[in-house]
This record gives C-alpha cells, sequence and structure tokens, in this order.
C-alpha cells in the first residue's frame, strides 16, 4: 500500500515561488501516496502576495492547506513545529518553500521509512555563495562538536519525519535551531536516522530574510539569536 503523507513547506514572501512548489509536490504526492495533503505555513507578516495566492489554491484543492503563523510567532522554528502540529499523516515531509530541491527525489526516501524515524537530506554540490557555505560548515562544526550530532549536514530543510518522532520529541527552539533541533532529539530518544544526498539548486526567485543585504553573511540579529537557542537547547538537553 502508498503511505500516506503530509508535506509541509514554511514561506515567508515567496510569492514568485509556491505555486511552481505546489504544483511540484502534487505532482510527486499523486505518484507516492496514498493519501496526502500539501500545507504551506505562512508568515503573517509577508509582504506579498503569498498568502492571497495559498488561499486561492487551497479553494480550488482542499488537500491543499494555509496555515497562518502569527506575527509573535516569528522565526522559522515556531514554522516547523505549525507545520508537525496541523500535519495529520503518519510520515511529514518538509523543505524550504524557494524550491531549491527537486521534489521528485523524495521518492529516494520511500524504500527506507519503515525502518528509519527520521530520513535527512544532505545537499550534493551546494548551489549557495561561497560566504554563506563556508559559515554553514563552521555551523555544523559548532554543532557537531557542542551537540553531538553525527550528520553532516544538520541545517538542511529536506527532510522526513515519522509522527512517532514528532509525538516524541519537544521542540523548544523557535527561530533558526528548529531543523537542528530535531535531529539531536531524535538521536537523544533513540530514533534511527537515515542520510541522502540531494541534489541543490541556486535561488531563482526571492531572497533569504537570514543575511545582510549584499552580502551572503547571517545578520549580527541572526547570529546571537542562535547563540541564545544553543544555550536554550544545551539547558533542555541537560535538565
Amino acid at each position: 500500500m502508498k503511505p500516506n503523507i503530509s508535506m509541509f513547506f514554511p514561506a515567508y514572501n515567496e510569492e514568485e515561488s509556491v505555486v511552481e512548489l505546489v504544483r511540484n509536490a502534487e505532482s510527486v504526492l499523486k505518484e507516492v501516496a496514498g493519501k496526502y495533503e500539501i500545507i504551506i505555513v505562512v508568515y503573517e507578516g509577508s509582504t506579498d502576495g503569498t498568502i492571497g495566492i495559498v488561499k486561492g489554491l487551497s479553494k480550488k484543492d482542499k488537500r491543499i492547506r494555509l496555515v497562518i503563523q502569527p506575527l509573535r510567532e516569528k522565526g522559522v522554528g515556531w514554522a516547523i513545529k505549525m507545520g508537525f502540529d496541523a500535519a495529520k499523516y503518519e510520515y511529514i515531509f518538509y523543505t524550504d518553500s524557494d524550491n531549491q530541491f527537486d521534489l521528485r527525489e523524495f521518492k529516494r526516501f520511500l524504500p527506507y521509512i519503515e525502518d528509519y524515524g527520521v530520513i535527512a537530506g544532505y545537499r550534493i554540490n551546494r548551489q549557495d555563495p561561497f560566504l554563506r557555505i563556508v559559515t554553514s560548515k563552521i555551523y555544523n562544526f559548532i554543532i557537531r562538536s557542542v551537540f553531538g550530532a553525527k550528520e553532516r549536514d544538520v541545517d538542511c530543510a529536506f527532510r522526513l519525519v515519522n509522527k512517532k518522532v514528532v509525538d516524541k520529541v519537544s521542540l523548544v527552539c523557535m527561530l533558526g535551531l528548529g531543523t537542528t533541533e530535531l535531529l539531536v532529539k531524535a538521536r537523544k530518544f533513540g530514533f534511527r536516522i537515515k542520510e541522502i544526498g540531494v541534489h541543490h539548486f541556486p535561488r531563482r526567485k526571492g531572497s533569504s530574510v537570514f543575511e545582510s543585504k549584499g552580502v551572503s553573511l547571517p545578520r549580527v540579529g541572526v547570529v546571537l539569536d542562535l547563540l541564545r537557542e544553543m544555550k536554550r537547547l544545551w539547558k533542555d538537553l541537560h535538565r
């Protein structure tokens, strides 16, 4: 039998990408899933037409759902938590909404879904600016050193998670550490993790909200938020 799958995608000012994203998700899910749903978690502070576009798509197909992330709950960690909370099927997949991955590669995860709690993608030939790749390598080194993570790409948001993991793991990082926290805690609770390489592509539309304009380096506020969340995660893991 084909598995029932929830796919969710955090979005902020992605009006240029969201229609293509949903169409690609539909194409894959119609092929591999029994029942499915596509959830777009849109931050309420989006200033473009993302929310209206998703509302229009959801009116045409009830399997497409809009979840509004409130202004007071800012951060990708909140979006990830809300996506997991909204998902109703046993297998939950999420990735970014900027179309930097080929969703057809999700099919490569399917042979492993019954044996692993988390199937984590890692980026093959990452297509980001050089400075972003360098800062990501530093970030991965820190996470592996501080939290004992074993995965090679802890902040890669191309991931399939069994609902059993979501029910067991309580996420406390609501900003940029959410994707990493899931891996760290899944390992802590003894869930098996499978890594699979997925191709990565340049961002063709929109822009990152985590970097300074004109420079592919994280904003100072983003770095400070990550440090605070690392401290919070450390305390949560050792309480």
